[in-house]
């Protein structure tokens, strides 16, 4: 049975409010929680934090299974300013240790955001495709090293469209490298066209001034190295972060391509609370993905 992991914003409360979380989570049957990239933002400041969010962890039988890698502009592989390189890496290098300490074993990451409005106007889509390809040559080993698979999200940017990362799958064709379908992500790459107007397009691909390229049966294209996934819902128009079965994602296309995916490692609940209790937040999810 693939486990089912629970992304929470856990930074925002105090130890004691974290515990009482932890408590409620473990109440409603929940083993895994996710490593996410606040979390890992407080190990790189303070290692302490996180050892003491584990040790908590462990008092109501919880585990990290997956996590999700620092991301941003600064952060993200495809980053393409030379001189700021080692630095990015560095950081991703201390949370595979964080990871191989806690059994962690896959990360999520952001290919990268094509700001020329950040990074310089001269900039091309290869130039980032490049930057992104330079960062794996190195990230790669230092993840085989820690039993850590990397893999890609659909993040829809221009660098994680699926032509690109198709093409990273094949240029490095590693045990250690394979794919994050965002299900919030895909509904709007997919649906989006449908809304003109209204689709809330992100602003990077007119930053590196690019048109919108739409995808079609993208979970499909992800399947044969799909290792993990972040499941959420939304109508086609924004990022909601809905619960499942609460906007227009066919959920037994994507139940039944899951199901073909054997690489498949975990299936992240990434939707938000929306005022629900952490009991339904964890009951919706269950029933949804309780035969796989």
């Amino acid at each position: 049975m693939i486990p089912l992991t629970y992304c929470y914003p856990w930074t925002k409360g105090t130890r004691d409010e974290q515990k009482q979380w932890m408590r409620e989570f473990a109440e409603s049957g929940v083993k895994h929680l996710v490593l996410t990239s606040n979390l890992f933002g407080e190990g790189c400041r303070d290692t302490g934090y996180l050892l003491t969010f584990y040790q908590d962890m462990q008092e109501f039988g919880l585990d990290f299974v997956d996590s999700h890698a620092l991301w941003g502009p600064w952060s993200d592989p495809g980053m393409p300013i030379p001189e700021w390189k080692e630095t990015l890496l560095l950081r991703h290098r201390m949370t595979f240790q964080f990871c191989r300490q806690f059994g962690v074993k896959t990360m999520a990451f952001h290919t990268g955001n094509t700001f020329n409005s950040i990074f310089g106007t001269n900039l091309t889509l290869e130039d980032y495709y490049k930057a992104l390809i330079s960062s794996l040559e190195i990230l790669l080993p230092e993840a085989e090293k820690c039993g850590i698979i990397i893999a890609l999200e659909n993040q829809w940017t221009p660098l994680n469209h699926s032509t690109i990362l198709l093409k990273v799958m094949e240029y490095f064709n590693s045990p250690y490298l394979g794919l994050c379908y965002d299900s919030g992500h895909g509904n709007l790459m997919e649906k989006g066209s449908q809304f003109p107007g209204e689709t809330v397009v992100p602003v990077i691909w007119d930053d590196l001034g690019t048109s919108v390229i739409w995808e079609e049966n993208l979970l499909e294209k992800f399947a044969p190295w799909l290792v993990n996934c972040h499941m959420h819902d939304n109508r086609g128009i924004k990022d909601e972060h809905l619960h499942p079965g609460k906007g227009t994602i066919d959920w037994d296309r994507i139940r039944r391509v899951l199901k073909t995916a054997s690489r498949l490692q975990s299936i992240q609940n990434e939707s938000s609370l929306h005022e629900s209790p952490i009991q339904e937040y964890c009951r919706i999810f269950q029933d949804m993905f309780k035969n796989l």
